[in-house]
């Protein structure tokens, strides 16, 4: 009987993955990102709100928020790697799933977010309150 329940939530997963309406993505940790930085060739995508980008940002970033991504994928290259993040990764996730949509097969989502960042001693620009 165990077999068929798991073998259900496989069919139900893959179901929900092939009509779009949950989306694997990648994510990167802040220390990988730290790596991948010093190597260069990535673009860091900040989709958070102009408030909060003025508080604080991780440095070297591009900002879009993210009901605008949509509309302004000419100003990214995809054919580079982008890694997205947002405040905790919830909006960079969404953010990545835009990508993903229109052709972007490089991107990753910052796991944890800035606050991640911050928290594992990744560097930021502004005061960060």
């Amino acid at each position: 009987m165990k077999v068929f329940g798991i073998i259900g939530i496989i069919l139900v997963a893959v179901v929900l993955l092939s009509r779009g309406l949950v989306f694997a993505y990648d994510e990167i940790t802040a220390q990988e990102l730290k790596e991948k930085m010093t190597k260069g060739g990535i673009v860091l995508l900040d989709v958070r709100e102009n408030d909060e980008v003025a508080n604080c940002k991780i440095p070297k970033s591009v900002h879009i928020p993210l009901a605008e991504v949509n509309l302004r994928l000419k100003e990214l290259d995809p054919q580079k790697e982008i890694v997205v993040y947002c405040a905790a990764g919830v909006r960079s996730a969404r953010a990545a799933k835009v990508l993903d949509t229109a052709g972007f097969k490089n991107v990753k989502s910052l796991k944890g977010g800035i606050r991640g960042w911050m928290t594992s001693g990744g560097a930021v620009e502004g005061p960060c309150r």
